[in-house]
């Protein structure tokens, strides 16, 4: 997945719908980031494998 700056949401929006998301970090941090990995324009992380050589690029170990 490669993201394309003409389709990123605006900072503003992903500001303002995150700004309510209250003290439920845990519960938030994957979609979090991985809205923010659209924002900021890179790819999102990779679903984790059972070879630990693929997991470079993963939420958790």
């Amino acid at each position: 997945m490669t993201a394309d700056t003409n389709s990123r949401p605006d900072i503003t929006n992903f500001i303002e719908r995150w700004a309510s998301s209250g003290a439920a970090e845990r519960a938030n941090y994957q979609i979090f980031l991985a809205e923010l990995c659209d924002v900021i324009g890179v790819v999102r992380p990779e679903p984790t494998r059972i070879n630990e050589d693929d997991n470079a690029y993963v939420f958790e170990k």
